[in-house]
């Protein structure tokens, strides 16, 4: 089975930012993805990047651990603390 990744940009010009809200399961497979969109968000004109990670429904340890890694410049990383959850299937 495969571990499916939504990810939405939310931009808000007024404030110059923009909210990066993944949803699905994270995992080492996947997280180069949400790596390069936080990157182009943040790219945009320099806005100033949130990556919320509330809305998964289970993240691998060693996927937040490359987010951190990754040199990825955004502002925070919201809901990276109870990482490495199991949910039923």
């Amino acid at each position: 089975m495969t571990s499916k990744l939504g990810i939405t940009v939310a931009v808000d010009l007024s404030s110059e930012s923009a909210l990066v809200s993944p949803v699905g399961r994270l995992t080492v497979r996947n997280v180069s993805s949400l790596i390069a969109v936080a990157r182009r968000a943040g790219s945009c004109s320099g806005l100033d990047t949130v990556v919320d990670l509330r809305k998964l429904t289970g993240a691998d340890p060693e996927a937040v651990e490359m987010i951190r890694d990754s040199g990825w410049q955004g502002r925070r990383l919201l809901g990276a603390g109870p990482v490495g959850r199991k949910h039923a299937a």
